[in-house]
């Protein structure tokens, strides 16, 4: 099991979150920055962010959206 880190949205030292699918400097980002719970707290916001503005993931302007509405979130923006 990785080690606890401090992560950049609740500010806590916490087990880091697994189960991200996101790649690149972004998803090393989300893995050695954000906690569990603060990532399962995204997966709900998520779902709800995708449904009440109706987004298309499979449209490029949609995926950019719910990407800059996690960065946003989840306190990354500059990755």
């Amino acid at each position: 099991m990785a080690e606890d880190l401090k992560c950049r949205k609740c500010d806590k030292t916490a087990p880091p979150c697994s189960g991200v699918a996101y790649g690149g400097p972004l998803g090393e980002a989300i893995k050695t920055s954000i906690c569990h719970d603060c990532w399962t707290e995204w997966m709900g916001q998520s779902v709800k962010i995708i449904n009440e503005l109706k987004l298309n993931l499979k449209d490029a302007y949609s995926r950019e959206m719910l990407t800059n509405s996690m960065k946003d979130f989840l306190n990354i923006k500059g990755v």
